[in-house]
Formats: structure tokens, C-alpha cells, sequence
């Protein structure tokens, strides 16, 4: 019996969708190797097949989707093989399969978990229908599962339900989920899109040490080339359900042969480019696969397609330089198509974007505060306070963009919506200047007044899965905004819903689908195009780009970007993705346990951070260079995210802080000026000497000095 190297293999695999319309080739003949304790990264934009791929291997294609054509050989030992496409999705062999030998993280946390069991119960589900284990011992597992991946207070929250976790929480809990039984093959669908960047480095790292404990191979779906670089081995380049570039993680990465996976590259928002420049887009969007185009699928958005020749004849996968491979027919010796010689990295000389010019306070927030209370007994005796947000003050001015950084649990979110008064504050004033020049406190309004607010004050919200009606479809989705805030009529109404879906990079044709027929980054745009109807004046964007594709992702922050030059726009940018605050951020608030522990213009935060856990996030940010692995240089946090129910006395970061003395345990630091003009909340900010990274073109305007934050 022959010996195989390899965990998985998929060979030829088609897995079609049978419509009414038609029958959607959503992966049409692809092959794939997964090596034994290797980590096999897919990327490619949305709708390119990736995530039915991953689905095919288990069998849990949703109807009307079946695989036609194609073997999934899956051996668990060197001497054993099955093809997972010939069991009974409903046997009782492939059940045995799926999260024991075989896990999946998937993409969306909110509709892979049940609403109606907590947490607990569902790792304790996973580990008892595998093992022989008592449900004292289940639970046991499930909370330490909890912790390995960053979870706060993993005993009291083994018992929440999915509803009252954050969405970054419910990933992790997906996440500890998954890796309770020790796979020897981990599927991971976007598994750190949610995540912070530091709990994204506790996940890689955890995920890396059992893969170097138990040889675990892993298959990882991600649009975020920065995880590429600093976890895969191997990157398959997807495009339109086929693998079009496929090699080791340096040949794919820093040598790409497909324009497509050139183009990819040079949409990032890189720490090495001109802040606020425009990105590279790719030209288009991708087919549907029920029109896919003649040809090379790639050629109506290609640089380097020649007509005659790349939109008649469908390339070959080619084998170039060892195990490399390449889909294209400029390596087909039989053609003559040659690519563009366009550099990876764009070239930013002279393209630096001046910052708007602040000119007045369009929101001032004043010691804003928001407790939760915590209940207890058969009375709901307030037994404590969740201080979700905790004194908060800064100034929002009119046409910047402020970003919020911090990790999940910190209060970002909390902020944004207590801003929106879908809070109502505990205490505290949010000061906005209406268009009438009128100051106005929105933590006193309601009824009426507030609603009138909403038109000029929007948000942009984290999980799109939620926060779209699943009744109706995206036509009356954006046109309810049009139609409450204006007098326009049915037509006109859908011609300017038509024209959002095209600026945010949707097809038109699209205005009558419903939520649940797009991917997680489409509901995402539609979510972004809702928020634009109604023209705002501030918007606060809560994630507005975690769930996108790098291409999508650039051409959303041009959109945002256009579209605050043009209307004069003001955006409160919450995010987790550091490279994206620094391309379009003026200033950076850094949040942790509901303060902010750190204010400053854009270049010199990241130039020159002032607090620790700046410095902290900072080190995690991930580059899309294999050769820049952060996993020596990263600095990680020790402990557990600071508990808003019960927070530690003093400086709220001191258990984790590596510069903590006896001070920082009993003092709690003030949010001061530093002589660099920035405001930090740290004993010792001016003494410590910390890391920070160089923004090209870095300058701190006159402008930014004239508008330094009050102490």
C-alpha cells in the first residue's frame, strides 16, 4: 500500500449550485494538496469559491449546492486513505469525521452558533459526542478552551450566550470551539477577521504550538495578507472557483507570477506607502459565476489581457519552477502574452494626500460614561457595574477622521453606539454642532428630536449578518432610509439605490436579492451603501472593512475617502486593523477598559506611541512580507483583557504592563499633554523610550498642532 505525504488532497473538485437561472460553477476543478503539519493559506476575493471549497471537504454545501464531479482523499494515517465525497453526509462515518479529525472555524460566528444554547454547552456538545468524558470534565475543558484564546472571565462566560458576547468574542468562541478536540486538520474560514490585533497574535501563536505539538495541518481561508505572510507555508491564489497561482508563501508573496495576485497586492494599505494616498484598485468586480466569462475568467479586469488571445483561450495550469504552478497563458510557451511590468509595491513618491484642514469642533464628548448594571437573585438585585465605558472625553472636528483602536471588550463599540444615543448614556455630555450651527447635547435627546439627528449622524455597523432586515431585500433595505428622510418617489428611489450599489462596488442588477444570497463582505457594502443614502455629516463606521476583501477594502477607503473630500464628510473610524487607521486616520484614540489611554496625530502615534499597550498593539501589526515575521519581535501581552465588571485598581493596564512599578497598581494615571503635543495616561510616558513604526512622508501638520486635544 503506497504511502501518502499529504493530509488531504483534492483533486479536481467541482461543486455546483443548480437555479432557477442556471447552474453556478461556484468551484469548477480545483486541486489542491494539504501537507502533513503544514499550513495551506486560500485567498481571493469574495465569490471566488474559497469558503465552498473549505465546505466541500466536510460535506456541508448548503442546497441547491451538491459537488459533481472530483475525490476529497482525507488520510488520517500515512497508510490509510477515504474519500470524503463517496460517505453519506448524514452517516454516521463523516460525522465522525467533522470536529474530531476534520474541524471548521467559519466565517460568521453569528450564524454558525446556536442562539439558544450558551457557549458552554456547545464545546461541551463537541467534546462528549467525540470522547468518553463526563460533563464535569466537558466543562472544565470548554473554560480552559476559553482561555487559551483570550476570553475574559471564562468561567462566568462559558454560561453567556452568544447574543451577549462582543462579535470578537463570539469568534474566539467559535475558535476555542474548534481546536477543543485537537484536530489533525483545522479548516479556519476567516477565522481572525473580528479580532483585535493582539488577540489575533494570541490565535496564530496558539494555533502554531499545536501544530508543532500534535502535527496539525491547517487550511486557511483569509483576505488578510498580512496573516498570509506570517502563518502559511503554502498560498493558493483563487479566482472565480479555480486555483490560478499556487507555490510556497516567499514565491507567492514577494515574486508573484498571476496579475491577479499582483494586483491583490498592490490594493493594501501598507505602513510603507504615503498616508491617505489613493490605493490600487482592481478595475470591476468579480463575475457571476453564471456569467463567467470567455477565455482566461481574469481578462475583462486584467492590465495585461490581449484581445484575441486571453479572452478566446482558457489557460492551463502550469507547472513552473518546481512546485509552483501558475494559470495564466503568459507561461504558455505556445502564446505570446506578455505581463505588465508593474512593481508589487506602488510607488508613493510625491503622492502624499494633505489632511483636511480642522477648522471648528463638530463633536466635543465630555466625560462620557456608561455603566451596565450587573443583576443577581429572583429581585434582579443590582449586584455591580459593568463600566463599559468609563470617562471618555475628546473632540471630533469637522472633515477629519478619528480613529479608535483597542481590543475587543474595551469599549470601542460601546462609544460609537452611546455617540448614535442607541445607548443613552450613564453620565456625561455629546456635544454636536447640527448644520444650523446649533450645539447640541445628544445624550439628552429622544423621541423626535433624536430621530431628526439620524440623518446627519450615521453608523456603519460591525456584523452585517445582524444588522440587515433578512425579510427584505436590499432595494427596500437602502430606499427605507431615501424614503423616511426624503420626498423622492418609488423610481427615483431605485435609481439611487442602483447608483449606491455601484459606488460600493455591488452589482446593480442585485437590487431585488435578499441578505442571505450575498457573502459576508457583500452584506457588509450594502450596510455601508445604507449609511451613504441619506448624505450624513458624521459617520460613525464601526468595522466597516474588517469583513472585505483587499480589493473591495481599497476601493471602499477611496470611496470614503472621495466621498469626505466631496461632502466634507466627518468619520469616527473603529477598527482593529492598524494599517488601515494609519492610511486614513488624522488622529488615533487608543482605547483599553473604557478609557483612553492615549491621543495623538496619526504619524506621531505610530512614530512615537507614549503609552505601553500603544507600543503593545503596534509590535502586532502584521505586514504582507514573509520575511518580516512579527512572531520574535511581538511583544505579548500577559493576562487577560482588563475585566470593565471588575477592573484592576491603579493603572488598568499595569497586570499586563512590562514598564509597570508600584505606582501604576494603586495610582490611576490622568490623561495628560505630552511635550510632543500627543495625550497619554501613563505614569512614566515621558521616561520610557518605546517602539513605534516610521509612516513615509511622516509630518506632524500645523494644522494638528494648533488643534492639540484640552488635558
Amino acid at each position: 500500500m503506497p504511502l501518502h505525504d499529504s493530509l488531504l488532497e483534492i483533486d479536481n473538485l467541482r461543486t455546483h449550485f443548480f437555479t432557477p437561472e442556471g447552474v453556478v460553477k461556484a468551484v469548477d476543478g480545483v486541486s489542491l494538496k494539504i501537507p502533513r503539519g503544514k499550513t495551506v493559506c486560500v485567498v481571493g476575493e469574495s465569490g471566488c469559491g474559497k469558503s465552498i471549497t473549505a465546505r466541500s471537504i466536510l460535506q456541508v454545501v448548503d442546497p441547491p449546492g451538491r459537488i459533481v464531479e472530483g475525490a476529497i482523499r482525507f488520510h488520517p494515517t500515512p497508510e490509510s486513505s477515504i474519500d470524503l465525497t463517496q460517505l453519506d453526509p448524514f452517516g454516521e462515518e463523516l460525522r465522525a469525521v467533522r470536529g474530531k479529525d476534520i474541524a471548521m472555524i467559519f466565517q460568521e460566528p453569528m450564524s454558525a452558533l446556536s442562539p439558544l444554547y450558551t457557549i458552554g454547552n456547545q464545546i461541551m456538545e463537541v467534546l462528549r459526542w467525540h470522547m468518553p468524558i463526563s460533563k464535569q470534565d466537558a466543562r472544565a475543558q470548554a473554560i480552559a478552551a476559553l482561555r487559551k484564546v483570550g476570553i475574559p472571565r471564562p468561567a462566568e462566560l462559558v454560561d453567556a450566550y452568544t447574543f451577549e458576547l462582543s462579535g470578537g468574542m463570539r469568534q474566539r468562541a467559535m475558535i476555542a470551539m474548534a481546536l477543543v478536540c485537537e484536530p489533525k486538520l483545522l479548516i479556519a474560514d476567516e477565522p481572525t477577521t473580528a479580532l483585535d490585533v493582539t488577540t489575533q497574535a494570541v490565535v496564530l501563536d496558539l494555533m502554531r504550538d499545536l501544530q508543532q505539538q500534535s502535527g496539525m495541518s491547517m487550511l486557511f481561508i483569509t483576505h488578510d495578507l498580512g496573516v498570509v505572510a506570517e502563518i502559511a507555508d503554502e498560498v493558493a491564489v483563487m479566482y472565480l472557483g479555480a486555483v490560478i497561482e499556487h507555490g510556497t508563501v516567499d514565491e507567492v508573496l514577494r515574486d508573484p507570477r498571476h496579475p491577479y495576485t499582483r494586483a491583490l497586492l498592490r490594493s493594501i494599505p501598507k505602513l510603507d506607502r504615503q498616508r491617505r494616498a489613493r490605493l490600487d484598485v482592481i478595475e470591476g468586480m468579480v463575475p457571476h459565476p453564471l456569467n463567467r466569462p470567455q477565455g482566461c475568467s481574469f481578462h475583462p479586469r486584467c492590465v495585461s489581457a490581449q484581445a484575441g488571445l486571453c479572452d478566446a483561450i482558457v489557460p492551463e495550469t502550469l507547472a513552473i519552477e518546481d512546485a509552483r504552478s501558475v494559470r495564466c497563458l503568459a507561461y504558455d510557451t505556445r502564446y505570446t502574452v506578455n505581463i505588465q511590468d508593474i512593481p508589487t509595491l506602488l510607488d508613493d513618491s510625491g503622492v502624499s494626500v494633505v489632511s483636511p484642514h480642522p477648522q471648528r469642533t463638530l463633536l466635543n464628548v465630555d466625560q462620557l460614561k456608561m455603566h451596565f448594571p450587573i443583576t443577581k437573585g429572583f429581585f434582579n438585585r443590582t449586584v455591580g457595574h459593568v463600566k463599559a465605558v468609563d470617562g471618555v472625553s475628546f473632540a471630533i472636528y469637522e472633515g477629519e477622521t478619528l480613529g479608535l483602536v483597542g481590543e475587543s471588550g474595551c469599549g470601542k463599540t460601546t462609544l460609537g453606539q452611546c455617540i448614535m444615543r442607541l445607548y443613552k448614556p450613564t453620565s456625561g455630555a455629546v456635544h454636536y454642532t447640527g448644520a444650523g450651527e446649533k450645539t447640541i447635547d445628544l445624550a439628552t435627546l429622544h423621541g423626535g428630536a433624536l430621530k431628526a439627528l439620524w440623518r446627519e449622524i450615521r453608523m456603519v455597523f460591525q456584523d452585517p449578518y445582524s444588522s440587515l432586515n433578512p425579510r427584505l431585500p436590499v432595494v427596500e433595505i437602502i430606499g427605507e432610509t431615501l424614503r423616511v428622510n426624503s420626498d423622492m418617489d418609488d423610481e427615483t428611489i431605485e435609481a439611487r439605490v442602483r447608483d449606491l450599489l455601484t459606488k460600493v462596488g455591488l452589482r446593480p442588477e442585485y437590487i431585488r436579492r435578499y441578505p442571505h444570497a450575498f457573502s459576508g463582505g457583500e452584506r457588509q457594502r450594502i450596510s455601508i451603501a445604507r449609511t451613504l443614502a441619506s448624505t450624513p455629516r458624521l459617520i460613525v463606521a464601526d468595522e466597516p472593512v474588517s469583513a472585505l476583501d483587499v480589493s473591495v477594502r481599497a476601493q471602499i477607503l477611496n470611496l470614503l475617502r472621495e466621498l469626505q473630500e466631496e461632502y466634507r464628510l466627518t468619520y469616527l473610524f473603529i477598527s482593529h486593523d492598524l494599517s488601515v487607521v494609519a492610511h486614513i486616520s488624522d488622529r488615533v484614540a487608543v482605547m483599553y477598559a473604557g478609557k483612553i489611554v492615549e491621543l495623538a496625530p496619526t504619524e506621531t502615534l505610530f512614530a512615537k506611541p507614549r503609552h505601553p499597550y500603544t507600543e503593545a498593539l503596534l509590535s502586532a501589526v502584521l505586514e504582507p512580507d514573509p520575511q518580516q515575521r512579527r512572531s520574535e519581535t511581538r511583544i505579548r501581552l500577559e493576562g487577560e483583557v482588563a475585566d470593565p465588571a471588575n477592573p484592576p485598581s491603579g493603572c488598568a493596564f499595569h497586570p499586563r504592563c512590562r514598564y509597570a512599578q508600584e505606582r501604576c497598581k494603586h495610582e490611576t494615571p490622568a490623561l495628560r499633554e505630552m511635550t510632543s503635543g500627543a495625550l497619554a495616561a501613563c505614569h512614566y510616558a515621558d521616561e520610557l523610550d518605546l517602539a513605534g513604526i516610521t509612516i513615509p512622508g511622516s509630518r506632524t501638520t500645523a494644522s494638528q498642532e494648533a488643534h492639540k486635544e484640552p488635558s
